[in-house]
């Protein structure tokens, strides 16, 4: 007997991809009506659909309010410009498609979409559920098992690409779940998470690979030979933390 399959999308995260995928050449209707982060959404959702054919879905959306880690941070997000004019009404149209389609909408005030797929994919898991989560955003990675995927979308409408354990490791040399120590080291300017100053993905990969997570990092601090990335890692060791925290995903419910 197969594994139930169940999809979760991040909301915001797509259709921003589609949005920008067709910044040079926006889709329209007839009647001038901006359409490319509708026509973008909706087609990765349904290419997932039609090839996952999963047996529960739902999609995420981040709250207005602000979340913990707006308050543990205050420069979180706070490079991230306003929603361009012309994609505030395809976000309603999209919400209207989703209504239409009567698909489940997670949303919860003082939590980001990151924490209700993450909550949400680690239940399914202890379900018995292979969950596949549709979003662009690289920190997603973390919540990567054998019963949990990402799927990525492309830059085409109708390309995507799943990463499962072997392709995170593959791709980042590292195991999914050290995404937010990786993350910790180099920061994410999407999010404005600071990182470590100065350490980028060339010194923080062998790092995390010798180390595995900036804890270990750390407790070994005196073993690192290189005196300049020792250096940056011991003045940059608060924000180091700080940002681990801001890149984990926040479980909305207390495991038993």
């Amino acid at each position: 007997m197969k594994n139930k399959k169940f999809v979760i999308v991040d909301a915001m995260a797509l259709a921003y991809k589609a949005y920008y995928a067709f910044i040079n050449h926006p889709l329209t209707t007839s009647k001038g009506e901006p359409t490319s982060a509708i026509f973008g959404f909706a087609t990765q959702l349904l290419k997932v659909i039609e090839e996952e054919n999963p047996d529960y879905l739902a999609i995420a959306f981040d709250s207005k309010e602000k979340t913990f880690r707006h308050e543990r941070y205050a420069n979180y997000k706070s490079s991230r410009q306003e929603m361009p004019e012309d994609m505030v009404p395809q976000i309603k149209r999209i919400k209207q498609m989703i209504d239409y389609l009567n698909i489940p909408v997670y949303i919860k005030p003082g939590y980001e979409a990151d924490d209700l797929v993450g909550t949400a994919v680690k239940k399914a898991e202890k379900e018995g559920m292979e969950s596949f989560a549709i979003t662009p955003d690289k920190d997603y990675m973390q919540l990567v098992t054998e019963k949990t995927k990402i799927v990525k979308p492309g830059r085409r409408a109708d390309e995507i690409k799943i990463y499962d354990v072997k392709m995170v490791e593959k791709e980042y040399g590292f195991k999914p779940k050290q995404m937010i120590d990786y993350l910790a080291l180099i920061g994410d300017s999407s999010d404005d998470i600071p990182g470590v100053k100065g350490i980028g993905p060339k010194s923080a990969l062998p790092l995390i690979q010798k180390y595995g997570s900036i804890e270990n990092i750390y407790k070994h601090i005196d073993e690192i030979e290189k005196a300049g990335i020792k250096k940056k890692l011991l003045e940059g060791k608060e924000n180091a933390f700080l940002s681990k925290e801001l890149a984990q995903y926040v479980a909305m419910y207390q495991s038993k």
